[in-house]
């Protein structure tokens, strides 16, 4: 859901939604968006929608238009894109962007304060999970045995066959939110250039996973750095009942804000390194049990597990994708076309993918076959590559050979073989048309023609720009390209990915 936050100006911190095909923005009663600000016209520019792509456009106004300072009659908008009217600066935004937003975690007021001295009697602090402590009613540890053990369960079968990260933290973050009925729940990794026992900041910690009870993206997360530090230094768990009348928290500013009471907050360990902690809280006291500290330290447990785990197979999966690198690097001295295709190209299917929602290993297909999309032509001699008409089918003839002979990429030789056909049936080198038209190859062709479209190659005619070239595309939905992934194309330019080339989408541990 695409949204106009009011950065500064008049309405500072008014958010407005939008929607319909166009949406004005000005002084007068009749605009969408009316913003009571003098030096904005009475219709001041319009933001009007073509498919997933959003445009402004300046309505002739006396203090002009401006994206990132930059004065504009029309320009196409990507996600935290800043406009400029008047004396009012709005950001375009995605809301549910927003939710994932570390930055929107409130620190307290002075985070360089000293922190209170530690006081058991107001705060329970777990070293090691007692798991079945003993009870003067039988009755009761056994409703208490048979509810940590299902929550255990449910988080283990989710752990073992969610085969996306970012998807697993989440159901992770629902099944123990859900069962603690918590207000809200945060999975927080550190990153991997800060301390493990020391957070500056929170922006030194990733949201890995959520759970609202109540979602509201414009609320900020009450998430307190000095319960976060406290953690991970003594690396145990802690539990306070009404952190108001802790005197530990009672006077941090993030508690006092957002109406935080009962706390609890795991480490997420694995061999006595902290990689991040669960923080859990309620806004009603005495809301958590001595039972639901042990229960989310077991699954700190499990997390520190499963994320070093994943981290294992990241650095197996960087040592993959280097070998690669090197084999494509291989395949572009073979051809004239300048150095670097394959990369870019390989990006922006990335992107697409994801946009698309693809589970991690499509992900990872994506990628793989835009980087070898030309392996072909590493076997080809000089006088194969010159001869346009057998170009094409010795370059898929000899993908084939080495594809079929490499556990696991034999998958990509189909996407492979049909990147050059067309969803009208007009390409080749069969013919396909509409859905027999492999997924995977429908990006990889965007990706293809994208590049071809920015950089000029194969066109006889200058590179395009960004806006130019999208909306050339956009023009070939359903005729060349499929409309699904066209508009996943668009939406990855509008969030601000398409042109993202670190790769942390292929990483085991990615968002």
């Amino acid at each position: 859901m695409t949204i106009l936050r009011v950065r500064s100006g008049a309405d500072k911190g008014k958010t407005y939604e939008i929607t319909g095909e166009s949406t004005t923005i000005g002084r007068e009663d009749d605009c969408t968006i009316q913003i009571p600000d003098q030096g904005i016209s009475r219709k001041h520019s319009e933001i009007f929608r073509i498919g997933e792509m959003f445009f402004i456009r300046d309505l002739e106004s006396r203090n002009h238009t401006f994206v990132n300072e930059k004065e504009v009659d029309e320009e196409l908008l990507r996600i935290g894109d800043r406009i400029q009217i008047g004396t009012t600066t709005l950001v375009f935004e995605d809301r549910n962007a927003q939710l994932r937003d570390s930055s929107r975690l409130i620190p307290e007021a002075e985070s360089g304060s000293a922190e209170a001295p530690f006081d058991p009697t107001s705060t329970i602090s777990l070293k090691l999970p007692e798991y079945f402590t003993t009870r003067s009613e039988e009755k009761v540890e056994e409703t208490r045995e048979e509810r940590y053990l299902n929550v255990l369960l449910q988080l283990s079968h989710v752990i073992a066959e969610e085969n996306n990260p970012a998807a697993m933290f989440n159901k992770v973050s629902e099944a123990l939110g859900g069962s603690l009925d918590a207000d809200h729940l945060y999975l927080l990794g550190i990153k991997p250039d800060s301390d493990t026992t020391e957070v500056a900041s929170l922006e030194d910690l990733d949201i890995l996973g959520r759970f609202d009870k109540v979602e509201d993206p414009d609320q900020a997360a009450g998430v307190s750095r000095g319960i976060v530090s406290q953690c991970l230094e003594q690396k145990h768990a802690i539990l306070t009942s009404d952190a108001a009348l802790d005197q530990n928290f009672n006077a941090m500013a993030s508690v006092v804000m957002n109406q935080i009471r009962s706390v609890i907050c795991a480490p997420i360990t694995v061999l006595g390194k902290n990689l991040g902690v669960i923080y859990i809280y309620s806004s009603k006291p005495e809301a958590f049990q001595s039972e639901d500290l042990e229960i989310a330290s077991a699954v700190g447990i499990q997390l520190g597990s499963t994320l070093e785990l994943l981290k294992q197979m990241e650095k197996q999966d960087q040592f993959f994708r280097s070998s690669i690198k090197t084999l494509v690097a291989a395949a572009e001295m073979r051809t004239p076309s300048p150095r670097g295709i394959c990369e870019r190209v390989a990006s922006y299917a990335l992107a697409i993918a994801r946009e698309l929602n693809w589970d991690s290993q499509q992900i990872r297909d994506a990628w793989l076959a835009a980087m070898l999309h030309d392996i072909g032509s590493i076997p080809m001699s000089d006088q194969e590559l010159e001869n346009e008409l057998l170009n094409e089918p010795k370059r898929n003839h000899y993908a084939r050979e080495i594809l079929n002979d490499i556990p696991g990429l034999e998958e990509l030789l189909p996407a492979i073989q049909q990147q050059n056909e067309k969803w009208n049936g007009s390409g080749s080198p069969e013919g396909l048309k509409g859905d027999s038209i492999s997924e995977l190859a429908r990006v990889l062709s965007i990706a293809k023609e994208l590049d071809k479209q920015l950089y000029g190659e194969d066109l006889g005619e200058e590179p395009r720009s960004v806006k130019a070239a999208l909306v050339n595309i956009r023009d070939m939905a359903d005729k060349e390209f499929d409309i699904k992934t066209v508009n996943a194309l668009l939406i990855a330019y509008r969030n601000g990915k398409l042109f993202d080339t670190t790769e942390d989408s292929l990483k085991t541990t990615g968002d």
